[in-house]
């Protein structure tokens, strides 16, 4: 708890010292339209759309002029932030979700399950993290590690889910 405690007030003391992000010559360096700051965290992420693709993706600013770390590429009709401490975040293409792992987690961040899911939900079942799609109207289960399907898809809602019947590997 007092390492999150010196690192929240590192960034705190960062974005006083370095100022806040510069929009506008990040949006021209990323030929961005928009950029949409994480507000809740503080830590430099921000989404941007591209210009002519409309498509998003997701950076984090360096608080040093306009460097960027690139943590999903601008490929997607949408992107949800990343879960604080989380190993995966939501992505859209069409309609569809699918998932992206974190770059704070994994070296090789990069997207694991594609988009063809209509919805998710995340469940932490002892101490690991699930994750339950819906496909064609019927909810199962998917490792977000690989992408594998790991169940059938018979559950008309997420409620009926069982207890998946596999081990997430990755926490």
């Amino acid at each position: 708890m007092r390492e999150l405690w010196i690192i929240a007030l590192m960034v705190f003391f960062a974005q006083v010292v370095f100022g806040q992000l510069p929009e506008k010559e990040l949006m021209k360096k990323l030929k961005a339209d928009k950029i949409e700051i994480d507000e809740n965290n503080g830590d430099g992420v921000f989404k941007a759309r591209n210009k002519q693709s409309k498509k998003w993706g997701m950076y984090q600013w360096t608080f040093e002029g306009v460097n960027v770390k690139e943590l999903i590429p601008m490929e997607y009709d949408s992107v949800q932030y990343i879960p604080f401490n989380g190993a995966f975040t939501a992505v859209y293409k069409a309609g569809y979700v699918g998932f992206y792992l974190s770059a704070w987690s994994f070296v090789d961040a990069r997207q694991t399950v594609p988009c063809l899911y209509e919805d998710y939900q995340r469940y932490t079942i002892n101490q690991r993290t699930y994750l339950a799609v819906k496909k064609n109207g019927l909810w199962g289960w998917v490792d977000w590690l690989t992408g594998d399907e790991k169940s059938a898809f018979f559950f008309e809602t997420k409620e009926e889910l069982t207890t998946p019947n596999f081990e997430q590997k990755y926490n």
